[in-house]
């Protein structure tokens, strides 16, 4: 094999390795709202500023019974309130059509405005829909609810 020939063929060999392996890979998703300052931490602190917009990303899969939702009464309307929330499928690089692929899931994001200097609490919840085709237990425990401590500095 001539050194030319092997170095195509080396060269063609990890074109089919990359590209394999970028077919799995999760694009960003395409949402219609403005998200902010997107927070993907399952719990903890985080800290905005006054008139921010930010959001908390969660993984969502609404044909394994997935639904979150923001526990009420939600934060203190003093510090953050409460914007809009979003459910954005998983695209795939094979995906064409733009309609996700069945099952694959996607992000649901809670977005809330900063309103003043202040320290609230937000939890959201997984309440898994009756009738769900996926895993048959639902979340694990530990996935159940998400805890956030909001300090908004001014």
């Amino acid at each position: 094999m001539t050194r030319r020939r092997l170095l195509l063929t080396v060269a063609g060999a990890l074109t089919v390795v990359v590209a394999a392996g970028a077919v799995g890979v999760h694009l960003t998703t395409r949402g219609e709202l403005d998200h902010g300052k997107v927070f993907t931490a399952a719990s903890g602190e985080l800290s905005v500023r006054p008139g921010q917009l930010f959001s908390i990303e969660v993984d969502e899969h609404p044909s394994w019974g997935d639904h979150w939702t923001v526990v009420t009464p939600g934060p203190d309307p003093a510090a953050v309130r409460v914007s809009d929330d979003e459910y954005v499928r998983n695209l795939r690089l094979l995906d064409k059509t733009g309609l996700g692929v069945l099952g694959s899931g996607g992000r649901h994001y809670f977005v809330f405005r900063a309103n003043a200097a202040g320290r609230t609490e937000i939890s959201l919840r997984n309440a898994p829909a009756g009738g769900a085709v996926g895993p048959p237990a639902g979340p694990a425990p530990a996935q159940a609810e998400r805890h956030y401590t909001v300090e908004v500095r001014g």
